[in-house]
């Protein structure tokens, strides 16, 4: 059986041992146990509801047994299953709609050009902290009612938050993690005190208040835990997608082109950055019994991770998908999001997202262009994408 170090600094999910683990097996071993590498076996782990998200034992295997992340990730939404879950992601859905997304487009496309207009005097720019982090920031403070002042602090918060699934490499990550739930705990928790004795509205905390208020389906301290975890999910991925899509041009410069001549591109172009580069490096779900799965004996407890980048290249599923191409057409669902009752809630917001901002940059500037240095990336494990991105982008 193959054996992929995922805890290697330099482990990439698309390296050649991660394909040549996937053309061997289904699932490799690693430091952390089983890895599902091909699409089939992940997906269909991602749904199967013999798994679950192993809440307390994924804490547990990483020393964490209390304190302020055991107290927001065991009781996340993504921790409950059945009536459960069905009830908490109903109390989102009343405030997360479609008609909700649809309505901060024009917010979006006009942050996404005021901070083109921005870069484009500047030659070069980091690329996260001039667009990447700062477009999906203001959307997420814009959806919360978080005032501007406040937005450098929330940007770290939010940040750091998302190395929760990197726990495992060491280091300072889990203090940085730490730092960031109890940041933004007693930040989320003030702006619901002040929403609460205001004039209602209609960003998410004073309509998730209303609905507590108005039937009772949830109490003070889910509520907070669900904006937490919005936060978590919706800001950091977002803003590492953007980054990775950039990095993906640079490596494909005629596609950038092709986008430039043809705006109605965005939404494959999308996908097919997603699908290429997603920044979900790894979901995570647990055996909760003894199982069989696919030929092989689970005990319980164990932990599975998905390889979605690794996945979302295989050839099985995505016939020529080891190829970046923004013109093709795939039959199969992106694992990005994950799967089944649990299919993030905020996927509609981060494709409109992307959907404007891309081809907003695009119709503004050339080709991106990388530094020959090679990039800082994040861990392989959790939120993945460049922690620095300087880029220059070709004249037009």
């Amino acid at each position: 059986m193959s054996y992929l170090d995922v805890l290697a600094p330099s482990f990439s999910f698309t390296s050649p041992e991660a394909f040549a683990a996937q053309d061997d097996n289904w699932f490799a071993d690693s430091p952390i146990g089983p890895v599902a590498v091909r699409y089939a076996e992940a997906n269909e782990l991602l749904r199967d509801k013999r798994f679950d998200h192993g809440g307390e034992d994924f804490l547990r295997n990483n020393g964490v047994t209390s304190g302020p992340v055991y107290d927001w990730w065991v009781p996340m939404i993504s921790n409950h299953d059945g009536a459960d879950h069905r009830r908490l992601r109903g109390l989102v859905g009343r405030a997360f709609t479609p008609r909700m997304v649809e309505s901060l487009r024009p917010f979006i496309h006009r942050r996404a050009a005021e901070l083109a207009d921005e870069m484009a005097g500047a030659g070069s720019v980091e690329f996260v902290d001039a667009f990447a982090n700062r477009l999906p920031l203001a959307v997420m403070c814009e959806l919360l009612g978080v005032p501007a002042e406040d937005y450098d602090e929330f940007s770290q918060w939010s940040s750091d938050i998302g190395l929760i699934f990197g726990l495992a490499n060491g280091g300072d990550t889990a203090a940085r993690v730490e730092r960031a739930v109890a940041g933004l705990d007693a930040y989320v928790s003030a702006l619901m005190d002040r929403k609460a004795g205001g004039p209602a509205g209609d960003d998410v905390i004073s309509v998730l208040l209303a609905a507590m208020a108005e039937d009772g389906t949830a109490s003070r301290d889910e509520v907070r835990n669900l904006l937490v975890t919005l936060v978590f999910g919706a800001h950091d991925n977002t803003r590492h997608q953007l980054s990775n899509a950039v990095v993906t041009f640079a490596e494909h410069p005629e596609q950038w082109a092709w986008l430039r001549a043809d705006p109605s591109l965005a939404g494959p172009a999308v996908e097919e950055c997603m699908r290429w580069r997603p920044s979900a490096g790894a979901l995570i779900r647990r055996a909760s019994a003894d199982l069989t799965f696919h030929g092989v004996d689970v005990p319980a407890g164990t932990i599975f991770t998905t390889a979605v980048p690794t996945a979302q290249r295989d050839p099985r599923a995505y016939p020529g998908g080891r190829v970046f191409d923004i013109r093709a057409r795939y039959d199969v669902p992106l694992l990005q999001f994950g799967a089944g009752p649990h299919y993030c809630l905020g996927s509609a917001l981060a494709r409109t997202e992307l959907t404007e901002a891309l081809p907003v940059l695009a119709a503004r500037f050339g080709p991106p262009e990388l530094p020959p240095e090679p990039l800082p990336w994040r861990p392989a494990l959790g939120t993945f994408g460049p922690e620095r991105l300087p880029v220059s982008f070709a004249r037009a």
